[in-house]
């Protein structure tokens, strides 16, 4: 399991009731919010608890620093833990970190390929009104999760706190954009040769062959690629920080262009997706040319309202000033043209207030139908739209074997197909691994490709759903994998709704053909029951 403790960078995005207001938004999702558990208020009501802990937070005057801490444990892909674990394991994080007896809300998440459980602490203890901030929080995190780990049977992951915080921090870039990020490409790139290079002159080679170059930027350097994009140079290794290198070679000193590499020898960052298997390049092109229109629509639509607005409001201004002019001119008392200024003036403020407010809506409006998508969002809207090829891009993004409980086909395929069995309007989400959530019936089924994903505690009308939409994807043969008694209860789902299906698995096929005889037995064992009852009534009639 992952543990993470999200950083709020500023006080300004540290409002409690924003946060909660996010994690419970279902977001049109029939799954996405398992459970929301109110720990240490008077009340479990949500909104109730909600202004019990601004309450308390506003009480602290004193402190500067964030009043909440935001915890998100994340469990890997096909490991389902039920809700008493899940709070158990909350209770143990928020006791190490010591927040045993502060106010939180946590809420579990179960619209993604990983179960994850989202934990608002509030930082500001009930009873003493002082703020708590965990000394070495990480360390504690991450002896907690592999106890945790051990104790639950969970997969164990690398939880080693000292590894090099560049490649964590390109790594968490790649992961969430799906994008090669320039700490990541200078690292794999020219990062040995960099930390080579005797003096400032060799170090200007090295960058410009790669289409770099080094710039002073505040206490530090930045490395400035080609296309504008810059990283602070500390952040791709240490031994790039402004105090290593002049101390290594000696005081700063610009590139004179006295050796220029020739363009073919020069290597350029562009960012392209992470794909090593599927040719990306034109949907890529696509992508960037959608974004670019975008763009240019956003602006010109944000021109056109600037200046409606003006238009509007000049046009208000000399209004007014036509109606000053007429009532300075009428003959009237002093107090009856004072009244009249005054309303002349309230109208024109109200005016331009509508004016300023209809402006705002529009441009939020046009922000949002315009916004900057990133290239897995991207995927994920045109995947949703029908896009098979965006599909097909996002599973060949996954990593690893699934080991939840699964319904496939016979045998599986190495590829990453789709297909067009479930219909666009019931599709409820696609994740950035192109696991399909789509509702067949009441049931919600998760498909990924190449298998449908079965979540515990499924009740057994929805494992009737998800047979039927496993036979019309994969055909009357299955193959069943999980825990045992998923195994067991699925052939039980199969023979009491009498369902035409085999399983590839030579023992659990066997178990059915077994309770299949048992079955009829005891079926005909009741209508041969029925048939002498119907004939006792005869002969006694």
């Amino acid at each position: 399991m992952i543990a993470k403790i999200i950083p709020i960078k500023s006080v300004r995005k540290s409002n409690f009731s924003a946060l909660i207001q996010y994690l419970t938004d279902p977001q049109d999702k029939s799954e996405r919010v398992s459970q929301i558990k109110v720990s240490n208020c008077y009340t479990d009501d949500l909104t109730a608890s909600l202004l019990e802990i601004q309450n308390t937070q506003e009480m602290n005057k004193r402190a500067k620093s964030d009043k909440t801490c935001h915890l998100v444990l994340s469990f890997p892909e096909g490991e389902r833990l039920s809700l008493a674990d899940l709070n158990a394991i909350e209770e143990q994080f928020c006791d190490a970190l010591g927040f045993a007896d502060h106010q939180r809300i946590s809420v579990v998440h179960d619209d993604t390929n990983n179960l994850h459980m989202h934990i608002a602490i509030n930082k500001i203890h009930p009873g003493n009104l002082t703020i708590h901030n965990p000394y070495y929080d990480y360390k504690k995190v991450a002896k907690l999760c592999e106890q945790i780990e051990q104790e639950y049977g969970l997969t164990s992951i690398n939880h080693e706190t000292l590894s090099d915080k560049s490649s964590r921090v390109a790594q968490e870039i790649e992961t969430r954009t799906g994008v090669e990020s320039l700490l990541g490409w200078i690292k794999r790139e020219c990062l040995d040769e960099l930390k080579q290079s005797g003096n400032w002159q060799d170090l200007h080679v090295v960058l410009k062959t790669h289409g770099l170059a080094i710039k002073e930027r505040g206490n530090g350097f930045v490395l400035v690629a080609n296309n504008g994009v810059a990283v602070k140079a500390s952040s791709v290794d240490r031994s790039l920080s402004k105090g290593n290198l002049t101390q290594r070679l000696g005081a700063f000193v610009q590139n004179d262009h006295s050796e220029q590499p020739s363009r073919s020898n020069t290597k350029q960052y562009q960012p392209k997706p992470l794909q090593n298997r599927i040719d990306t390049s034109e949907l890529y092109a696509r992508y960037q040319q959608e974004q670019s229109d975008s763009v240019r629509q956003r602006t010109t639509q944000w021109i056109m309202l600037r200046q409606n607005r003006d238009r509007l409001i000049e046009r208000a201004k000399r209004e007014a000033k036509l109606k000053l002019n007429l009532i300075k001119s009428i003959t009237a008392g002093r107090l009856a043209k004072k009244a009249l200024y005054a309303t002349a003036h309230q109208q024109v403020k109200t005016t331009i207030a509508v004016i300023k407010s209809d402006y705002q809506k529009a441009y939020q409006h046009s922000k949002a139908r315009h916004s900057r998508m990133g290239w897995l969002d991207w995927l994920t809207f045109e995947a949703k739209n029908g896009n098979a090829e965006a599909l097909v891009v996002l599973r060949s993004r996954r990593s690893g074997q699934f080991n939840g409980n699964q319904v496939s086909a016979k045998q599986s395929s190495d590829g990453f197909s789709t297909d067009g069995h479930f219909k666009d309007s019931l599709v409820e989400s696609i994740t950035k691994i192109g696991t399909v959530t789509y509702k067949a019936g009441s049931t919600i089924i998760r498909d990924d490709g190449k298998r449908l994903i079965v979540l515990p505690d499924t009740s057994r009308e929805a494992l009737v759903d998800i047979l039927q939409v496993a036979m019309k994807k994969y055909g009357s043969h299955l193959a069943i994998n999980g825990t045992e008694s998923f195994r067991l209860e699925i052939a039980q789902v199969a023979v009491q709704n009498q369902m035409r299906i085999t399983f590839d698995d030579k023992e659990l096929e066997q178990y059915r053909q077994q309770l299949m005889k048992q079955h009829d037995l005891s079926r005909a064992q009741s209508v041969g029951g029925m048939r002498s009852a119907t004939s006792n009534s005869r002969r006694s009639l």
